[in-house]
């Protein structure tokens, strides 16, 4: 992806200048889910988290999108590209993109970035010959459920939990 201005929102592949920005956007996400969920590391976790996200992003060819507004790294969208295994699924339908994390600053909520991000990345993993993208939402996490529902995503599969 070469970087592309959607509404003022410039959108490109991060680099390693970025990394001061992911670390704090991976802290605030972390901080969130904290919130919301009880197995999840606070924002001391980010950096950690994200050198482990970034390193099998590597491996397995995948991309991070970063979104700048006025010159700042306000989020940012991690993704690769799976293909399902096994025959179970059929051949046609296996390609897909998966997005493992994606997080927009507070203080830019509610001005598209996140929609930018998924747009672009949704138009990448098509070129590259996906048929659909997924993520994995916390389902107490309504509040990015509904957007990502507005988005178009509907539920594909349920992950089921049980404390033991």
């Amino acid at each position: 992806m070469s970087a592309s201005d959607r509404g003022g929102i410039l959108l490109r592949r991060a680099g390693p200048q970025d990394r001061p920005a992911l670390i704090h956007l991976m802290g605030a996400l972390n901080e969130f889910e904290a919130a919301i969920e009880a197995n999840r590391a606070d924002a001391s976790a980010a950096e950690s988290h994200l050198d482990w996200v970034h390193d099998e992003i590597g491996r397995l060819g995948g991309v991070t999108l970063v979104a700048e507004l006025q010159g700042a790294v306000m989020g940012f969208l991690c993704y690769t590209m799976e293909d399902d295994p096994g025959t179970f699924v059929r051949p046609e339908y296996r390609r897909h993109a998966l997005i493992w994390d994606i997080s927009v600053a507070g203080e830019a909520r509610g001005q598209g970035i996140g929609q930018a991000l998924l747009q672009a990345a949704e138009t990448e993993a098509k070129a590259a010959g996906a048929v659909e993208i997924r993520l994995y939402v916390l389902e107490v996490n309504t509040r990015a459920r509904r957007i990502y529902e507005e988005a178009g995503y509907r539920n594909y599969e349920r992950l089921m939990a049980k404390r033991l």
